[in-house]
């Protein structure tokens, strides 16, 4: 039986950032998708499945509330977003 490592998608514009966030969690043992704006991180949700979002508030092209009220509509059965301020 193969272990599939948790996929986390995580849209964050910020390089440094995220490439520090993508890091830690592959250290951790996630499988870590980076998106650099809300289209792309739209377009990572085709034909790829995660077991978590984690979502940058201001995007270039379409900021993180848009793209979970996006996802939303699309699978009902995703937990409404959650802001955290860090």
């Amino acid at each position: 039986m193969q272990n599939e490592r948790f996929r986390i998608l995580l849209a964050e514009d910020d390089l440094n950032l995220g490439l520090l966030l993508v890091d830690y969690l592959e250290t951790e043992g996630f499988d870590v998708k980076l998106c650099k704006d809300g289209e792309q991180a739209l377009k990572a949700f085709h034909g790829q499945q995660f077991g978590l979002c984690l979502l940058d508030v201001m995007m270039p092209k379409m900021d993180g509330f848009s793209l979970a009220k996006k996802r939303r509509v699309k699978f009902s059965n995703i937990f409404p977003p959650t802001a955290i301020t860090l």
